[in-house]
């Protein structure tokens, strides 16, 4: 499971009902051991507390949020906006430092099409999957739901390849209407992106594995069946000795399928999982 929010108290002398909060966000993944079997649970953690800290109070004072979009001060992540027409109408300075754009530069642009987007945009996003799943967020903000947690995708000013987690929240008046959104990105530590990396490349491991060693037994099926087939007719000596060195190739194939290919994939799981244990997590 990704993006998971844990809140734990810290250790202390004080009532437990007035220690202050530890807010991580966690994602999840198993270990195993050399034969592939589960043998306990990872969990990879990113404190958030400075920044769940300051999206709770701009909540509570949507009325004079500018104290809090327009803060430079480093706890404050990362926030830009659109109005009710899907118009950029904020862009603080952590998003400035974040995607090397000034305010000016947006504001007043598209949010979706010419701020984020694909081609001849401020931001480049990944691919049309982004652009979907950034669309369904800012709509959902917008109608007043709770928008789910999703992952952002971009290239800088500079090409710089970015990845934080989005989360949209409505903007309205004074009387309570809906004028727009915000959205708040929180941007992973390198040991966090690490792992998640190391994470993407092990599963995709996996999967091309395991179609290797599928596709490559198909084969070997049909080539033992004709054989086996032929040895039931009438051959020649030499015909015979034909399919004894068939039998060997065939054999040959089959053991580098399951140790051979076993052994790749052994040992690539073991360098993955010393650079996640080389990675800070707890």
């Amino acid at each position: 499971m990704q993006d998971i929010e844990i809140h734990l108290k810290t250790y202390g002398q004080q009532h437990i009902d007035k220690r202050p909060l530890v807010i991580l966000i966690v994602n999840t993944c198993c270990s195993r051991d050399v034969h592939n079997n589960v043998v306990g649970v990872c969990f990879v953690g990113q404190d958030v507390t400075g920044q769940k800290m300051a999206l709770d109070r701009f909540i509570r004072i949507q009325g004079d949020y500018k104290t809090i979009v327009q803060n430079p001060n480093p706890l404050i992540p990362p926030i830009f906006g659109a109005d009710e027409y899907g118009f950029c109408s904020e862009w603080n300075p952590a998003m400035e430092n974040l995607s090397n754009w000034t305010k000016e530069d947006v504001l007043g642009k598209m949010l979706v099409g010419e701020v984020f987007g694909l081609q001849m945009v401020f931001c480049r996003l990944d691919g049309q999957d982004t652009i979907t799943k950034l669309m369904i967020v800012l709509n959902d903000a917008m109608n007043g739901q709770d928008a789910d947690r999703c992952t952002l995708s971009f290239y800088d000013r500079n090409e710089n390849h970015v990845e934080a987690l989005l989360i949209a929240s409505k903007r309205t008046d004074s009387n309570g209407r809906i004028i727009g959104v915000f959205c708040f990105l929180h941007t992973a530590s390198p040991e966090l992106l690490r792992t998640l990396v190391i994470k993407k490349e092990k599963e995709r491991m996996e999967k091309e594995l395991a179609y290797i060693k599928e596709e490559s037994r198909r084969p070997l099926e049909g080539i033992s069946f004709t054989r086996e087939l032929l040895e039931e007719t009438h051959l020649s000596e030499a015909q015979r000795k034909s399919l004894v060195t068939n039998a060997w190739c065939e054999r040959q194939l089959r053991n580098i399928l399951d140790d051979d290919v076993n052994n790749i994939e052994e040992g690539y799981k073991s360098s993955l999982h010393l650079l996640v244990k080389s990675s800070n997590y707890f």
